[in-house]
């Protein structure tokens, strides 16, 4: 059976994973008749938001135990990941995502992709594999790849920001609808830019997640 490895954090588009394009991925996968496995990072988050109110919020959470949410608990971490076992890469969104995996949101272009995640997406570009990247997670596994591809395309949908950004490290941004998906055929990754878009229908959304992972199911 054809496989894929999941990778969230934390569980909310503001200091998490997206919950919408995070569901509709597996929901795509398991259309597909992918079969998954869902890891995170075991580490706290760096904050937390009130999603009602859209403010900071007291406390602490752990990416992994919330990412079990979406999961249904079905999840692991990420150090137990063996590119070996799968077929494909997907990661998806979320302004969390910026935060936890990589240090876009406080660091810009310039950040960094943490080690676990980086070693991740490199290892599955290097063993010629598919990498599925939604929303903003583009620009993460195109900071991870910086050194290793020159070239690379991927959509930041119409973020014009996102999209200098991407042009900075030698990345090639294709402005899209949250509808459609970027196919980059000589690295196989593909993106679909999801709620990077800002206000688009859920389905538009699930519409872009669903034909990145039925290009991918043709392609494994």
């Amino acid at each position: 059976m054809k496989t894929a490895a999941v990778i969230l954090a934390g569980c909310g588009q503001a200091d998490g994973s997206e919950i919408q394009e995070s569901v509709s991925a597996l929901i795509a996968l398991s259309k597909y008749n992918i079969d998954y496995d869902c890891f995170s990072v075991d580490a706290e988050q760096k904050d937390v938001i009130d999603h009602l109110k859209k403010e900071p919020s007291n406390g602490k959470r752990n990416l992994l135990v919330e990412a079990a949410r979406i999961a249904r608990g079905k999840i692991r971490d990420i150090s137990l990941l063996d590119p070996n076992d799968f077929d494909a890469l997907i990661i998806p969104g979320g302004y969390g995502i910026a935060k936890n995996l990589f240090t876009y949101a406080a660091d810009g272009i310039d950040g960094i992709v943490i080690d676990p995640v980086r070693e991740v997406i490199q290892s599955f570009y290097e063993m010629n594999k598919y990498i599925g990247a939604i929303c903003i997670s583009p620009i993460m596994v195109a900071m991870a790849l910086k050194d290793d591809v020159t070239g690379l395309r991927v959509t930041p949908g119409f973020a014009a920001k996102a999209a200098a950004d991407l042009e900075s490290i030698g990345a090639v941004p294709v402005p899209l609808p949250s509808d459609e998906i970027c196919v980059d055929e000589m690295n196989n990754i593909v993106t679909a830019a999801a709620y990077m878009n800002g206000n688009v229908s859920l389905y538009e959304v699930y519409t872009g997640i669903d034909k990145l992972v039925k290009y991918i199911s043709e392609k494994i």
